[in-house]
C-alpha cells in the first residue's frame, strides 16, 4: 500500500485533516527528524538532512494532488531552522501543502508564529538547530510517566539540567 492509498482510504473514512510523516523515531529517526548531529542513542546520519527535508515535502505533495480537497499537514521543516516558515509558506502557496507542521521546531521555539505575526520572520537564535537533544530525552525514562521533560537543551538551561540528570541515569 503507498502512502496515497492510505490517504484515500482515510479520506474514504471521513478523515478530513492528515498529517504526513515518515519513519520511526526509535528505528530511523533520520527519516521523519532530519537531523544536523545523531541523537547521542542513535547513529550518524546516513545522508544530509535536506534529503530528508526533500522527502518530506515530495511526499506531502504527492499526497496533497492527489486529495486536493483534504487538509494536508507537510512535516519535515524543523532542520530549516529560521528559513521553515519560507518553506512552508512556499509549499502551501505552490497547493503542496495545506498547512505547515513544525515539531521539534516548535519545541525550540514556541513562540515562532507570534514572532512571524509580529516581525514577519522567525529569529535564527531561537530556531531548532536539529542536534537531537530534545529526542534523546524524549527516550529517556526517569518518572511515573516514564520519561524526562522535554525542551531545547540548547537554547534552556533547564532543559540543559535535564539532558545531564538524562546522561547520567
Amino acid at each position: 500500500m503507498s502512502h496515497c492509498d492510505l490517504v484515500g482510504l482515510l479520506h474514504e473514512l471521513g478523515v478530513s485533516l492528515i498529517n504526513v510523516t515518515m519513519g520511526s523515531p526509535y528505528w530511523n529517526p533520520h527519516i521523519g527528524r532530519p537531523f544536523e548531529r545523531a541523537p547521542v542513542d542513535g547513529y550518524p546520519p546516513p545522508e544530509h538532512p535536506l534529503i530528508g527535508v526533500e522527502r518530506h515535502f515530495r511526499l506531502t505533495t504527492e499526497a496533497q494532488w492527489a486529495f486536493p480537497e483534504l487538509a494536508i499537514v507537510g512535516s519535515g521543516y524543523s532542520w530549516l531552522r529560521h528559513y521553515a516558515a519560507l518553506a512552508g509558506a512556499a509549499n502551501v502557496r505552490a497547493g503542496r501543502a495545506s498547512i505547515m507542521g513544525l515539531g521539534r521546531g516548535a519545541i525550540a521555539y514556541p513562540d515562532f508564529a507570534a514572532d512571524l505575526m509580529e516581525r514577519g520572520e522567525m529569529s535564527d537564535r531561537k530556531a531548532c538547530i536539529g542536534v537531537s537533544y530534545c529526542t534523546a530525552l524524549m527516550r529517556a525514562k526517569n518518572n511515573d510517566l516514564g520519561q524526562f521533560p522535554v525542551g531545547c537543551v540548547p537554547r534552556d538551561p533547564f532543559f540543559a539540567e535535564q539532558f545531564k540528570l538524562s546522561q547520567s541515569a
